[in-house]
């Protein structure tokens, strides 16, 4: 069985015009899908990304040409000719004009709901058998998401989503998927490693990779003898001290997460929440 924990690399990160955010992943995913293998047609769909070689997904985009879907409720016209830089920089350093075929299929804005979701995919062609990887970072309702996108039966091979380590492991919260919390505290958003972990055991997913203070990788039931199963406890970055170690080893130098500097939710702030 493969330890993914032993493929943190980056890899992409300066392959766009300005340097994305990076967290080790790009050699893990690489990892897992010259393991299992891709589509006929690879295709990758990524929710809350303004970028053609956003942060999570562009190792696979890059090492397959994937089709890409990919959109968020924000897009200015800034972001839109950073894409086309993004696109010719790659094509630049790849010399290979199939990179060209990005142009095809630039991030979009569409403000994602449990109501939509299934037919924004469905105009798309998105196919819900046939998926190589779908990422969920939205830092809201991610975790309603997620469930009405299995629900509707889409399974990609991997389901890449983002927790919220603040909330720890004894809790199984999320933000209401009808968000009336009026607070400040941006360490306040997502789900609990708990919430989400048991939601996708519910769908024969198995974790295979924890991205410190980012992201949970699951791997579809078919596939999952292939990997281990990371230890949470050793993994979660529940602490400053924890947070800050991951930066050091993993992400450029001088990064913080947006949220760092907020306190860590109280019961009161937890309460608020619903549980799940």
């Amino acid at each position: 069985m493969i330890d993914l924990s032993n493929y943190k690399k980056n890899i992409y990160q300066n392959y766009g015009f300005r340097e994305c955010p990076f967290y080790g992943e790009d050699g893990v995913i690489e990892k897992i899908f010259s393991q299992i293998g891709v589509s006929e047609l690879p295709t990758c769909v990524e929710f809350g990304e303004l970028r053609v070689l956003g942060t999570t997904t562009r190792s696979f985009r890059i090492r397959y040409k994937s089709k890409s879907v990919y959109f968020s409720s924000s897009l200015d016209i800034k972001s839109f000719f950073l894409n086309i830089l993004d696109i010719l920089k790659v094509t630049f350093i790849k010399k290979s004009l199939g990179y060209l075929k990005f142009f095809f299929n630039l991030p979009f804005k569409e403000f994602a709901t449990v109501n939509n979701i299934d037919e924004i995919l469905q105009q798309h062609s998105v196919n819900k058998k046939n998926l190589d990887l779908l990422t969920v970072d939205i830092d809201s309702y991610d975790y309603y998401l997620v469930k009405e996108i299995l629900s509707r039966g889409y399974r990609p091979k991997l389901f890449i989503v983002e927790y919220n380590p603040s909330f720890g492991l004894e809790t199984s919260c999320t933000v209401p998927l009808k968000a009336d919390l009026e607070s400040n505290n941006k360490r306040i958003y997502g789900a609990s490693f708990t919430a989400l972990n048991s939601l996708f055991k519910k769908f024969e997913y198995k974790i295979c990779f924890v991205t410190g203070f980012c992201n949970l990788f699951y791997i579809r039931k078919d596939f999952s003898d292939q990997f281990v199963s990371p230890r949470i406890e050793d993994e979660i970055t529940d602490t400053n001290e924890k947070i800050l170690d991951f930066i050091q080893k993993y992400c450029q130098t001088g990064f913080l997460p947006s949220w760092f500097n907020y306190p860590y939710p109280s019961k009161e702030e937890i309460s608020k929440l619903d549980q799940v």
